[in-house]
Parts: C-alpha cells; structure tokens; sequence
C-alpha cells in the first residue's frame, strides 16, 4: 500500500475544532459537551460579535484549514499559526493549497483572511482559557497514537483511533493525517482531499468525576438501549449495507437513521467503509463492529467495583 498514515497536533488544530463545533448547530445533540456547553461560551461573547461570526463561518464551510496547519513549521500555537498564514503571500496559499490535490477557490485570500479574523476572536474571548489538560492531553495522544504506527499496521491504527472507520485508498491517496480531537467528542471528520485525507478523531482525555462512568461505558450502554438501533446491529451482522438499504430496511426517516448511525459510531459499534477507489456515489458502507462488545462486561464490572 503506497498510502502512509501519519498523526499530527498543534493547539491551532483544536482552536479550529471548537470553532466549527460551537458553529455546527446540527451537531449539538449529538456532542457530549452539548447545548450546556454551547450556551456557556455564548455568555463570553456579545451578541452582535457573534452574528457576524456566524456568518463568517457559514462563508468557509468548503474552506479547509487543516492542510495549511500540517504545512506550517513551528509549534504552531494558534498566534504563531495566524502571523505565518497572514504572511502568506497568494502564490503560497495556492501552492499549499495544490501540494495536498486540493480544489483551489479563486477567492484564496480573501477565505484567508476571513478564516484569521475569526480564529482570532475566538481564541481570544474563548479558547485562549481553557484549560491546559486539554492541550497536553492531545499532545500526549498524538505522540502515544503516533508510537504505535511502529508496533501495528497503518490502517489497524487508523481504524483503532476513530472507532471503526476503514479506508480502502485508492492510488491517488498518497498520506492520512489523523488529528486527536476533544471539543467534538465523540465525532469524528474528515477532510477528504484526492491525495490526502484529514480524519479529526475523538479523545476521552479528561477522567470523568469519582463516581461517574467512563464516557465509553456510556456511549455502549446508550447505543444498545434503544431498539431501533438493536434492528439496525442485527442487520449489520449480516452484511456489509449502504445508508439507503438500512433506510429502506428499517422503514424509517433518513434524518432518525443517521442518528442512530452516529450513536451506533460514537459507542464504536459499527465499522464505516469508505471506499476512495469507488466512482459511484455509494462509496460508504458499515458493517457490525464485535470488538466494541467484547469487553463490556469488565467495563461495567469495573465500574460498579471500582
């Protein structure tokens, strides 16, 4: 396989993942932090900033930071990331832009400079503030995930990293970066580009209370207590589906399968297909994910004991 997985960090990374999570109002229910987070970080802002960072947002939704922030040298900290992307002149942000195969908007400095304003309003009401447990315990990720490309196969770390999702590239598919994530928790995604793939995976970095689950323990039990989801495992279980055949197997809306898929992905119950040499639109579809069952007994053991 001429494809290499690799795994990267910065806090510019994370500072843009809080971003696109706290704008992604699709996405709140699903997100352990959740509305209560959401409706937290709205009180740091005033109304009229957040308006026009809103709009701001909406305009970049095709606009991908993550080959910039994996081109940059340094530690990439968010100002030290920002003062090298303002400096960029056009010629470089469009020879970044095409060393990763990526689609070049003709409006490259302008999405430049859109995506600097807002970045640095929110690292400066907001994520300038979190806490350091955050930073370090994704560093420490990085650096744990990055070691065991040394003791397993590529995609068994990629597939182990993001729960169940396995890539089949095609030849154009030369690097995967994988992106240790905290603020989307448990989504996982991905910016999928004809040479490179950036897959933003979810880390349970900080312990939970004494006395509370796991966030994993949770998201099991939670994902098998609802019976729509037990009919969609068990048809897993026998082959290989797309989205549209569970659909139409399960008899129910498009918009309330793909929540329960989500719940099914975050518990790590389903494993995602995602064929990159397929010319058809069809190009994902999931399977039963056993290993996920395998433990869950001790897990609980383990909690109930501890």
């Amino acid at each position: 396989m001429s494809c290499k997985v690799e795994v990267d960090f910065a806090p510019i990374y994370e500072c843009m993942t809080s971003l696109t999570a706290f704008f992604s109002k699709q996405n709140h229910n699903a997100m352990d932090a959740g509305k209560l987070w959401v409706r937290e970080v709205q009180g740091l802002f005033a109304p009229v900033i957040l308006q026009k960072m809103k709009g701001i947002v909406k305009s970049l939704e095709d606009f991908s930071l993550s080959p910039y922030i994996w081109s940059c040298p340094g530690n990439r900290s968010v100002s030290e990331f920002l003062d090298w992307f303002d400096d960029l002149s056009t010629g470089q942000l469009y020879e970044i832009a095409a060393s990763c195969g990526l689609s070049v908007p003709s409006n490259l400095p302008e999405l430049r400079n859109l995506t600097s304003e807002v970045l640095r309003e929110w690292d400066l009401r907001y994520f300038s503030s979190i806490t350091l447990a955050i930073i370090e315990g994704l560093t420490q990720e990085a650096l744990a995930r990055q070691l065991l490309l040394n003791e397993m196969e590529d995609m068994e770390v990629y597939e182990q990293a993001t729960g169940g999702m396995r890539l089949y590239p095609n030849d154009l598919l030369k690097r995967v970066i994988l992106v240790p994530q905290y603020h989307s928790r448990p989504l996982v995604s991905s910016n999928i580009y004809d040479e490179i793939i950036f897959t933003h995976y979810s880390c349970d970095i900080i312990p939970p209370d004494q006395g509370h689950p796991a966030p994993t323990l949770l998201r099991l039990t939670r994902a098998l207590s609802d019976e729509t989801r037990l009919c969609i495992l068990r048809l897993l279980s026998q082959k290989q589906m797309t989205f549209t055949e569970i659909v139409r197997e399960i008899g129910l809306s498009k918009s309330t399968i793909h929540y329960h898929l989500i719940a099914l992905r975050a518990a790590g119950l389903v494993i995602v297909h995602y064929y990159s040499k397929s010319t058809e639109s069809k190009n994902i579809e999931y399977s039963l994910r056993l290993e996920a069952l395998k433990d869950l007994p001790l897990q609980i053991g383990r909690y109930l004991t501890s």
